[in-house]
């Protein structure tokens, strides 16, 4: 009888080895970063559901969630790095090679500010908020439009010479009448503050 109770002991201890073992594991392996946080039980393991999760784990992680997607400060720190959540209204349109020169034309003599980015661009991404700010703040008389410089847009690049990113190109009356490249927030400002009415 005892052999049976250590042996009952030790099979107890190895699942709940077993089952924390598991939790890892699927934290190391999901796509999305791992967060203590109470999230939808659709995607999330509640330890304190577990049979043996009382008796060999800490009672504060007893009532925890592990949950594959990130929490709300994991969101606010991937929006103050730059990366664009959806918004209601789209500010910045998208522009490509078949749509940037009548785009230009149906400006007219409204200033036309053209952001060159890519994906991968750090500056581009930072810079972004502040080109929707701008958007907001001269609505009426500034139209900023993005062209991604990757992909079927390569070929307009190259003719406009865009090698830096991000490049800001200004045009009133479909003319180029300005260049800023880099993610420069002080030359953009004074330019749209000049060029304005």
């Amino acid at each position: 009888m005892r052999n049976y109770a250590s042996f009952a002991n030790i099979f107890t201890i190895s699942i709940a080895f077993a089952s924390i073992f598991v939790v890892v594991i699927l934290s190391k392996s999901s796509p999305a970063p791992l967060s203590l946080s109470s999230v939808s039980p659709a995607r999330s393991i509640n330890i304190a559901n577990t049979r043996l999760a009382g008796r060999f784990l800490a009672p504060s992680l007893g009532q925890r969630t592990f949950s594959s997607s990130p929490s709300s400060s994991v969101r606010t720190a991937a929006l103050r790095r730059g990366i664009v959540a959806c918004s209601e209204v789209d500010l910045i349109r998208e522009v490509g090679k078949d749509s940037y020169e009548t785009t230009l034309k149906e400006a007219g003599d409204k200033l036309v500010l053209v952001d060159f980015y890519t994906d991968w661009c750090g500056p581009c991404k930072m810079i972004y908020p502040y080109l929707e700010e701008l958007a907001r703040d001269y609505s009426g008389s500034l139209e900023i439009v993005k062209v991604n410089c990757a992909g079927e847009n390569r070929e307009l690049v190259n003719e406009l010479g865009v090698r830096v990113l991000p490049t800001f190109m200004f045009y009133k009356n479909e003319k180029n009448i300005a260049t800023v490249k880099g993610a420069k927030r002080d030359d953009l400002k004074n330019f749209i503050a000049e060029n304005t009415a």
